[in-house]
């Protein structure tokens, strides 16, 4: 398959996509391909939850996770145990990403952790309709030395900012993200991105919420925090790791 995962990628985005829509089947639980095993759902900021699991046939601490909305899954990203970014797809809008291997400067999770900041210089390939494109980044992540306790667990507070060239310039995005050192885990926080023309927008994709195996709303497929109409303007995904 490339990058290094062994998982059928047609039998996984069989399983993700047939995740109903909240509205449509508020009963069901998400569900992972056979041979892999859930370990993490988080209730996020945006009207977003997310289902992270790891599969059996693929390098070890290499992980998935499928984000959801109100509509169902929309976007699903394979990581490695430093979260480089080795796969995404864009589940409704039909391009995926691959990184480009061997990167100038590999994002590394472990450096972060062990000195407090973490340079990265990579590209991606995007295929969409249009073709095939490379994206070049350039980047940081710095921890501030904050933590904070979201449900129960102690989250690192990073702050983060990288960019990269498009035909009409720089697209930046920048803001504070969070780290679960156990787990392994980037999540979102409030983020803003500046477009080339200027023009900023700004998301908060925090979690809000943890569950483990065993756990009340373990794989619900319920986006529960600030969903709703006041979505309709909301940029929906956030670029970075988280």
């Amino acid at each position: 398959m490339g990058n290094g995962h062994a998982t059928s990628l047609a039998a996984l985005l069989a399983a993700v996509l047939a995740t109903p829509a909240v509205a449509q089947d508020r009963g069901r639980l998400f569900q992972v391909p056979e041979g892999c095993e859930a370990f993490l759902t988080v209730q996020s900021r945006s009207c977003m939850v997310s289902h992270h699991w790891r599969c059996d046939a693929d390098p070890e601490g290499t992980q998935w996770r499928a984000t959801l909305d109100q509509d169902g899954a929309f976007y699903l990203s394979f990581t490695d145990s430093e979260f480089r970014w080795l796969r995404s797809w864009d589940l409704r809008g039909g391009s995926n990403d691959t990184l480009i291997e061997p990167e100038e400067d590999p994002a590394s999770l472990s450096e972060l952790l062990a000195t407090g900041s973490d340079s990265m210089v990579f590209s991606i390939r995007e295929e969409n309709t249009l073709g095939t494109f490379q994206r070049d980044y350039t980047g940081f992540d710095r921890l501030t030395g904050e933590t904070l306790d979201v449900d129960g667990r102690e989250l690192l507070v990073t702050e983060f900012a990288y960019q990269y060239d498009t035909a009409d310039g720089p697209r930046r995005t920048e803001g504070n993200q969070f780290v679960h050192e156990g787990w392994g885990l980037f999540f979102g926080g409030i983020e803003t991105t500046t477009r080339p023309d200027g023009e900023t927008f700004e998301g908060n994709y925090s979690p809000m919420e943890f569950a483990e195996p065993g756990e009340r709303g373990f794989l619900s497929v319920e986006p529960i925090y600030d969903c709703g109409d006041m979505m309709s303007g909301l940029p929906h995904l956030p670029e970075h790791r988280g």
